[in-house]
């Protein structure tokens, strides 16, 4: 529950073959009983293998008295299991443990059958309570084909160092293991193709629980320094605020939740990652935390598999292809993301009927990733035309927008001044800024930036927009990267005055086929 008021507050500041059942499910007023816990008897191993193009973040956070001497997590909020637990939904193998080998066998026979081929897995700090379960973990997941990846929650005290040192802690204790996840894919940071680790990094705006705030480049030394582990590493963020790459060293971005889908372009965030960096889409089912009493605003219902739908459809939709398409989530069952099979026809005792998944059936999200699974592993992206714009300025500020015909993406930074303070895209917009003392003694800063295009028509026209302060000029270079060599499109300079706003905008605009090649006929 600490990992879900972290969430909260992230989500409010930033505004996711058939096999037997291995237990009988409940009645509404039945309790599970000894003898509806897993026997030794494990599901087998069937199916086509999972990609490792999908995965699905996994908590390993359960535990009850037959196996840990206790309730863990079950009973956060108030709540006594086993039949009264801390979720909207009961899950059709009760209030398990995840240190039960019959239960986490299950879990993963259930995500090959789903195809997911990673689950990211919950971790709070050396000797946390999840950190004891992993050897199972990975045991269960080397059975069944699958890798286990590592997601860095804002556990206590997780500062620089200290994420450093539970980095290689992590590959010391478990980084030999066949199940432990490793990719030679390579980021803006990290070029070489060694089988590295891949870790996710929760709230990364904190330096750990009850922390204080920190910026992106409060990381940087530290992710410079896992980069330079034997190992290496791959680290993406949970942020959307795509300056994280390049400030912080992040090699990659994830959402972790979406709700309330209808609002316009939720992933478009996708379209800022610097070319090279991971874009991680997480897709949600849907996010159901009532009972534990989060915000209504964070509801978001499943719409009998719709949402869910509509998630994939979005996260796939923006032009930009994922590295990683990660599920929010197999088996959190606090916030009510899961896909885990949830039991039908339950009531807690004292009057609560838990939720179902409706005429999907109880492993109708299996069914569903699976198809998406498929579906996303022979999706073709179509190849993206390339842009160069050389922005020189003697202005304090300056920007260069694509008013209209297509859309930026995937901007990657060639060249930039030192003086320059910002220099960066957001959206359709180009930055660049010096400081205003050196702009009013005639300073001049430059920015050479490679940038995407998308959803142009080769016989529409690009609309451009020079913006600047009242100081000194700005002037624009475009070049065509369609051949061998760079080839100069246009040249634009402006320095007068415009408007009453004190933007100063001067439009134009350029065939698009100069940069695109021309339409076929």
């Amino acid at each position: 529950m600490k990992r879900l008021a972290v969430l909260a507050c992230a989500l409010a500041l930033l505004a996711c073959w058939p096999f037997v059942n291995l237990v009988p499910t409940p009645t509404p007023t039945q309790a599970p009983t000894p003898t509806q816990t897993p026997t030794i008897t494990l599901p087998p191993i069937v199916g086509p293998d999972p990609s490792t193009r999908v995965a699905a973040y996994y908590y390993p956070w359960y535990g009850n008295p037959d196996v840990d001497t206790h309730w863990v997590h079950w009973e956060e909020g108030g709540f006594t299991p086993p039949l009264d637990i801390s979720s909207d939904f009961y899950p059709i193998l009760g209030a398990y443990s995840a240190n039960d080998r019959a239960v986490v066998a299950q879990h993963f026979a259930w995500l090959r059958q789903a195809g997911a081929g990673v689950v990211i897995s919950s971790w709070w700090g050396r000797d946390s309570f999840d950190d004891r379960a992993l050897p199972l973990l990975l045991d269960q997941a080397d059975r069944y084909g699958i890798q286990v990846a590592i997601h860095l929650e804002p556990y206590s005290q997780r500062n620089a160092q200290r994420m450093l040192d539970d980095i290689r802690y992590l590959y010391e204790r478990y980084g030999d293991h066949p199940a432990f996840y490793r990719t030679t894919g390579t980021s803006p940071w990290i070029q070489d193709e060694r089988p590295k680790g891949l870790f996710f990094v929760f709230a990364p705006g904190y330096a750990g629980e009850n922390e204080p705030e920190v910026q992106a480049e409060y990381w940087e030394q530290t992710l410079d320094a896992i980069h330079a582990l034997p190992d290496g590493a791959i680290l993406v963020a949970s942020t959307t605020d795509c300056s994280w790459v390049e400030r912080g060293h992040f090699d990659g971005l994830y959402n972790y939740i979406h709700v309330h889908l209808e609002e316009e372009n939720v992933f478009n965030w996708s379209r800022c990652i610097p070319s090279g960096a991971w874009y991680v889409p997480s897709v949600i089912p849907g996010n159901s935390p009532n009972r534990i009493g989060y915000p209504e605003d964070l509801y978001e219902p499943r719409r009998d598999g719709e949402t869910y739908i509509a998630q994939w459809e979005a996260a796939l939709g923006t032009g930009v292809q994922p590295h990683l398409v990660a599920v929010t989530s197999f088996n959190e069952w606090h916030e009510g993301t899961q896909i885990e099979p949830a039991a039908y026809g339950i009531s807690n005792g004292r009057g609560y009927n838990y939720d179902d998944y409706g005429p999907l059936g109880e492993q109708g999200y299996l069914t569903l990733t699976r198809q998406w699974v498929d579906r996303f592993s022979t999706a073709e992206w179509p190849p993206t035309p390339v842009m160069r714009l050389h922005l020189t300025t003697t202005a304090d500020w300056t920007s260069l927008l694509l008013l209209s015909g297509g859309t930026w993406l995937q901007p990657e930074t060639i060249s930039s001044s030192e003086e320059a303070t910002v220099a960066a895209i957001s959206g359709s917009r180009i930055n660049l800024n010096q400081p205003l003392d050196r702009a009013r003694g005639g300073g001049q800063v430059e920015l050479v930036i490679d940038v995407g295009l998308l959803d142009v028509d080769p016989d529409g026209v690009l609309g451009f927009e020079i913006q600047r302060g009242s100081i000194g000029w700005t002037q624009v270079e475009l070049f065509s990267l369609t051949a061998a060599e760079p080839v100069l499109v246009a040249t634009t300079t402006w320095g007068g005055i415009a408007g009453t706003d004190g933007l100063n905008p001067y439009s134009f605009s350029l065939q698009a086929s100069s940069f695109i090649g021309a339409a076929e006929p």
